[in-house]
């Protein structure tokens, strides 16, 4: 994750909450383990397609100049394994406290957890439990860093195709980690959770030259017990395209293209969103040339800022905007000419053209 040049750094809902009866407001609340202060605090809660052109943000690409040793090593938990549904619960994790509201929103950012570690002053770290929808896609057999994706149910993961394509026949392969912070340590105040992968949906109209239609879902043999944590929820899915504001990408992507590190601490990134037409005629100016033709049904554009971008090993991690007091995923990192060139914004998957198709998928046996 590219954060600035002079750093270089970088549905099926199984509930599993309380239900209580409100005689006050006479209706049934749902009620999570969250952080004190949340309930006051936020009561309402050559080709001109670029084939070959391309700068893809995948892991398993590398140059010369930039060894696959290099791949962030996120190591297992103490508390590894598919964690058990929790159906209901009279107390919550020591730092955390019952909240009970009308209903369980995605999206939601909650304030942070207490005595979580604080992000390095100067570095964009992320706060512990900022991107609470964020999914580390890795190796089932050795944590090996494949990916980013973001959690839009309590059974499916959203990606990109290129990421996870190599393992739709064989989705045992993979597994899922949510709630991770410093891929380093276990020493954090709310340990992360692993889920196994039962199936790699792959949407059939991926061009893997391009990249056009490069979305995935990943369906995890074990629903996520939501609820029980604030650093594990869902974002919310769009139902119209989101434009003309500041968006954020998190994850543990390079620093620099090329010649940058993985990060061990998530990092964070404000990018604006750039409208289509003004991407394409920016994107001509690059090698792509002036007859360079951007799918806008596939593809949105974010960034364009020097020294300000999602990077090599970045991609499938969610673009969110926020909206009102919600979440919502405008993209998945996708592919960029470079990393953080001033006037050149990275490619995203356009998330919103994809609705039907996720829902379909999602509801797929």
């Amino acid at each position: 994750m590219k954060i600035s040049s002079t750093i270089r750094q970088f549905s099926m809902l199984m509930t599993c909450f309380i239900v209580n009866f409100d005689e006050s407001i006479g209706q049934s609340n749902v009620c999570f383990c969250t952080t004190s202060g949340y309930c006051t605090s936020n009561p309402t809660v050559s080709p001109n397609d670029g084939s070959n052109q391309i700068d893809i943000r995948i892991v398993n690409s590398w140059s010369s100049t930039l060894p696959p040793t290099s791949s962030p090593s996120f190591i297992v938990p103490v508390s590894s394994g598919i964690s058990p549904s929790i159906s209901q619960y009279s107390s919550c994790q020591a730092g955390l406290s019952v909240c009970c509201l009308p209903s369980y929103q995605c999206g939601i950012r909650y304030p942070p957890v207490a005595n979580a570690p604080s992000p390095a002053q100067g570095t964009n770290q992320a706060a512990f439990g900022a991107y609470p929808w964020q999914a580390v896609i890795l190796l089932a057999a050795d944590s090996s860093f494949v990916g980013s994706g973001v959690l839009i149910d309590n059974f499916h993961i959203l990606t990109v195709a290129h990421k996870v394509s190599n393992y739709a026949n064989n989705p045992q392969i993979l597994k899922v980690r949510l709630g991770e912070w410093d891929a380093s340590s276990v020493i954090e105040p709310i340990q992360a959770q692993e889920y196994q992968v039962q199936r790699v949906f792959i949407n059939p109209a991926y061009n893997s030259a391009n990249l056009r239609n490069s979305i995935a879902i990943l369906r995890l043999t074990n629903a996520v017990t939501l609820g029980q944590t604030p650093t594990i929820t869902y974002a919310c899915l769009p139902s119209a395209q989101i434009s003309g504001q500041r968006c954020y990408v998190a994850g543990w992507g390079v620093s620099s293209f090329n010649t940058g590190s993985y990060q061990t601490i998530q990092r964070e990134v404000d990018l604006p969103l750039v409208d289509q037409t003004t991407c394409q005629n920016q994107l001509r100016a690059t090698r792509l040339g002036s007859s360079f033709q951007l799918d806008f049904n596939s593809f949105i554009c974010a960034g364009g800022e020097a020294g300000k971008d999602a990077c090599t090993g970045d991609g499938g991690s969610p673009l969110v905007c926020k909206i009102n007091n919600n979440w919502y995923v405008a993209g998945l990192v996708a592919w960029g000419i470079g990393c953080a060139t001033q006037n050149v914004p990275g490619v995203y998957i356009n998330v919103v053209n994809y609705i039907n198709w996720i829902q379909q998928t999602t509801r797929t046996p």
